[in-house]
């Protein structure tokens, strides 16, 4: 995956326009599920990584849906995962307070291909 930047639109909204040919930040490989984490750093020293991991949302939705119905009055110790197994897309960008600048503001703009 290739990040660019930083680059400043001339338009922002539904209709922004992305330079590819920008600055090219960094590039990191996906690295596959249960695989050792790849993460790349450029001169800057921003951390990049990308790659499928295990959803951290936890939730036992069976026993959430009882409680709702009236069929049970709280949580069971130990509780089950319902997400257990299930995996999210991660994108992570480790940046420097000293690169953003006064705003605080980081926008971004995630394209497949």
């Amino acid at each position: 995956m290739y990040f660019f930047g930083p680059v400043a639109p001339v338009i922002t909204g539904q209709h922004s326009i992305i330079y590819e040919m920008a600055f090219i930040l960094g590039q990191v490989a996906i690295t596959p599920y249960g695989s050792n984490t790849a993460t790349a750093s450029n001169s800057k020293g921003i951390k990049m990584f990308v790659g499928p991991r295990e959803d951290s949302f936890f939730m036992d939705f069976a026993r959430y849906r009882e409680i709702l119905a009236g069929d049970a009055a709280g949580f069971e110790n130990p509780r089950a995962d319902t997400f257990a197994g299930f995996n999210v897309l991660a994108v992570a960008i480790d940046v420097s307070k000293r690169l953003i600048g006064s705003s605080g503001t980081i926008a971004t703009w995630v394209e497949q291909k």
